[in-house]
């Protein structure tokens, strides 16, 4: 645990570093903008849970890619073979200070939106499951990039088919197909904190989520050690 903490502290010392705090925090304050502005109307809640929804999924990847690549090009990737820090650390650090920042990023863009009345679990199992797992994601497909430009056409092909639970959400299809889509999960959670929902709904996006972060957790360690060998 000594180890994971010092990771921890010095992962949030990079992001500073690398101006990835500021960079959400301005994208917080664009998006806050937003919905201090938005017009009240019947599709209010939607267009809220829309824009916050985005904002741990796109942003997670694309900090995740910009960390690794800044430390590979330090060779920190090759000194992990000779450093006591488990992988296993490594990635529960990156995962855990992104999803921090996902959280504290997407909460005043909720009060902006919506006020402070509103289920905060829901809202932070939603936001935060999401956040790692598209923070996992992104660390199991960094790890062999050589440059920025190859992991940008990585992450579009992870995050296209997170929009398409958003079909359903407003209404333009009606199938299940979506739920075997991990955003479909964070996307119930996220809606339950604001909206009505029922119960298995809650159910399935707590465990799916859970089960997809297991997964990619185990992806991102066999991918950083297959890079590290």
């Amino acid at each position: 645990m000594r180890h994971l903490a010092a990771a921890l502290q010095w992962d949030l010392i990079r992001q500073f570093r690398y101006n990835i705090i500021y960079a959400a925090g301005l994208v917080t304050l664009i998006y806050m903008l937003i919905l201090l502005n938005l017009p009240e109307g019947p599709y209010q809640e939607k267009i809220l849970i829309f824009l916050i929804f985005n904002d741990p999924a796109a942003l997670g990847m694309l900090f995740i890619g910009a960390l690794v690549l800044f430390e590979r090009s330090e060779n920190t990737l090759e000194a992990l073979r000779v450093t006591p820090l488990a992988p296993e650390h490594y990635i529960l650090s990156k995962t855990l200070t992104l999803t921090l920042v996902a959280v504290l990023s997407a909460l005043p863009m909720a009060f902006a939106g919506y006020g402070w009345r509103f289920h905060y679990l829901y809202f932070a199992a939603g936001i935060g499951l999401t956040a790692s797992l598209y923070t996992l994601l992104g660390l199991a497909a960094v790890a062999s990039c050589r440059n920025f430009n190859q992991y940008l056409l990585r992450m579009a092909g992870i995050l296209v088919p997170t929009a398409l639970p958003f079909l359903n959400f407003f209404e333009i299809t009606d199938t299940l197909w979506w739920y075997l889509l991990p955003s479909q999960g964070g996307l119930l959670l996220l809606e339950a904190a604001f909206l009505p929902a029922e119960g298995w709904q809650i159910i399935y996006g707590f465990l799916y989520l859970l089960l997809w972060n297991a997964g990619a957790f185990w992806l991102a360690k066999r991918n950083l050690r297959k890079e590290a060998s």
